[in-house]
């Protein structure tokens, strides 16, 4: 190549890298951005399960929350974000238990509500989910530490609470369907649930397992019984 030749090449080149140079800069750089509502879930995913297993395997009281930030791949920052203390954590996993289990969604029957039969749906999908996997895994650690931790106490309160709020509003809905007067809904609400609260704590003692046909012939017994005073609510 000669010399001219050489010059106007690298001349060539040198205004080819200045016309990049300038198209980059004519460009925003990327903002860092927030992150997307599938990040989000995936964190909040990951932070719930790993506080499962924790507490599962560690008990209340032995479960770290720099354990489940760390399981979670997380920052402790991140989960203190959420979650500021383990009681809010574990609350939140109760929560997530009832939704996970949606029994509230056997009251949401289309149509005109059945009164015996959706209190029937609900009871049956709460016994069966709360005997099996996690759920039983969940509600012995309640009964292992709710004597010694307040907290997990009140957690199970207000899962109780929020299952009368349930069926509180579904008793309304079928008096109001059926042209039925109902002065105090709670009252039956509170009784239907605590009634299923007894009847799991009894099927949770036993040594032998419960068969599904066990516990739908004690729900229609209870329900049936249950409903047969409705005139008096």
């Amino acid at each position: 190549m000669t010399a001219a030749k050489q010059v106007k090449t690298q001349l060539e080149e040198g205004q080819a890298a200045s016309t990049r140079g300038k198209s980059a800069a004519a460009r925003p750089a990327r903002p860092r951005g927030r992150p997307t509502s599938e990040d989000v879930e995936a964190i909040e995913k990951a932070l719930l399960d790993a506080a499962l297993a924790e507490f599962i395997r560690e008990g209340y009281g032995g479960a770290s929350m720099r354990s489940i930030a760390k399981a979670a791949q997380v920052a402790r920052t991140t989960l203190q974000a959420r979650y500021a203390t383990k009681d809010a954590l574990f609350q939140a996993i109760m929560t997530g238990q009832i939704t996970r289990m949606s029994a509230a969604a056997s009251l949401d029957a289309e149509g005109t509500p059945d009164l015996a039969a959706g209190l029937k749906a609900y009871a049956n999908r709460a016994l069966s989910y709360s005997l099996e996997g996690d759920y039983l895994d969940i509600n012995r650690l309640i009964y292992g530490a709710a004597s010694q931790f307040p907290e997990v106490a009140r957690a199970a309160r207000e899962s109780t609470r929020l299952g009368i709020d349930h069926i509180t509003a579904f008793i309304a809905r079928c008096a109001e369907a059926d042209g039925i007067a109902c002065r105090r809904p709670e009252v039956p609400a509170e009784c239907f649930i605590l009634l299923v609260r007894g009847w799991y704590g009894h099927a949770f003692l036993r040594e032998e397992p419960v068969s599904a046909a066990e516990r739908e012939s004690w729900v229609d017994t209870m329900v049936d019984l249950l409903v047969a005073g409705r005139a008096d609510w």
